[in-house]
């Protein structure tokens, strides 16, 4: 479904949001609107999203009485369950920068979403900035947090927007994700990662997250407790069974696991491991160096790991870990068990000056549910 909306208004105010969508489709308690100021996330597809959850998906134009030949925007929109069981509108925004009109516009319905995402990383971030600057007044920002996605390759491409200065009231937030995948799931995974909400801003060098005891044994104070996010699983696959032998998991699927954990900003590395071994079982590493450090962290990580499900104390009372993450100077490293195996973890080595912790641990999750 097509419609055009006409404006004769010299700087054009957004249409609601709810006007956007289908009229057949259920109204979305929440939206989350995207922005390609430049074009350069191509893999971001509504259309796939929305065939992918037999969902219908509208198209608007809005034009200028002015320039009726000259589209101000083209908004894509779709209207998706979610697994808490309500609606999301999803807006996807062509609009150029370079048309004040436009800009302004982009803005409008950003500010009025409940998550608002920018698809940056170009080369012309500066510019970008500068015209944001120059498209909304000091405080005049009433809307979320902006989130900025820049590509992980090459790094440090998100630095000109976390140094950037941001109108009053604006917060950014920069996030690195991989710019392209064969997966015709990636603009799902990717927003379903952009609406996790749990945060983790860890201030200690080593956390160990024990599963709670039903006994009311107390914490020592070296372990700090993290509460990992809620997630769904994200495929209907069977899981892990303790009595399937290492020969007969099904690498097909493991390499799927580790593809998905290492779509985590700055991860460099990702493994299937063996805990009684430390032996790596599948690894994809982004270089050989990278692959060395996997092998390391396997090692000193199961160590912790067999100590920390076998301490000094009356069997009943052992605390069997659900996380454990430790950092160095240059790497961040995590393993969590794979569900129903207890002899499998899943390792994460993290890139501590361009990685994004929180979101690298959220994907490390997301994949560990897609089982193997």
């Amino acid at each position: 479904m097509r419609r055009e909306l006409r404006t004769g208004a010299a700087q054009p105010e957004a249409p609601p949001l709810d006007s956007l969508f289908s009229r057949e489709a259920p109204t979305p308690g929440d939206c989350l609107v995207a922005w390609d100021p430049h074009g350069s996330w191509p893999g971001f597809s509504l259309p796939a999203l929305a065939h992918g959850a037999g969902a219908s998906l509208s198209e608007v134009v809005l034009l200028h009485e002015s320039q009726p030949e000259t589209p101000l925007a083209l908004l894509r929109g779709t209207v998706l369950p979610t697994p808490e069981g309500t609606w999301l509108g999803v807006l996807q925004v062509e609009a150029s920068p370079e048309d004040t009109r436009a800009l302004g516009l982009a803005l409008d319905l950003l500010a009025r979403a409940g998550t608002a995402l920018v698809l940056a990383g170009s080369r012309r971030d500066k510019d970008l900035v500068r015209r944001i600057r120059e498209g909304l007044r000091p405080d005049h920002w009433r809307g979320p947090v902006l989130q900025m996605l820049v590509p992980t390759e090459p790094p440090g491409r998100g630095e000109p927007l976390r140094q950037a200065l941001w109108p009053r009231g604006l917060t950014v937030r920069v996030i690195e994700h991989p710019s392209s995948s064969a997966d015709p799931d990636w603009t799902r995974l990717l927003l379903a990662r952009l609406r996790a909400t749990t945060e983790i801003s860890p201030s200690v060098e080593m956390i160990a997250s024990p599963v709670q005891p039903t006994s009311t044994t107390p914490t020592t104070a070296s372990a700090t407790a993290i509460t990992p996010p809620e997630l769904p699983p994200l495929a209907d696959e069977e899981p892990l069974h303790d009595d399937d032998p290492a020969g007969s998991l099904d690498f097909s699927r493991v390499e799927r696991l580790l593809e998905l954990a290492a779509m985590g900003p700055g991860v460099l590395a990702a493994a299937l491991v063996d805990v009684g071994s430390a032996e790596l079982l599948s690894l994809q590493a982004l270089t050989e160096r990278a692959a060395d450090r996997a092998e390391q962290a396997a090692r000193r990580g199961c160590a912790m790991w067999q100590a920390g499900l076998t301490p000094d104390e009356p069997a009943q009372e052992a605390q069997a870990l659900q996380e454990l993450l430790w950092s160095d100077a240059e790497h961040h490293h995590l393993l969590l068990p794979m569900p129903q195996r207890a002899d499998l973890l899943l390792l994460v080595c993290i890139d501590r000056q361009f990685g994004d912790l929180s979101a690298s641990r959220w994907q490390a999750a997301v994949a560990r549910h897609q089982g193997c």
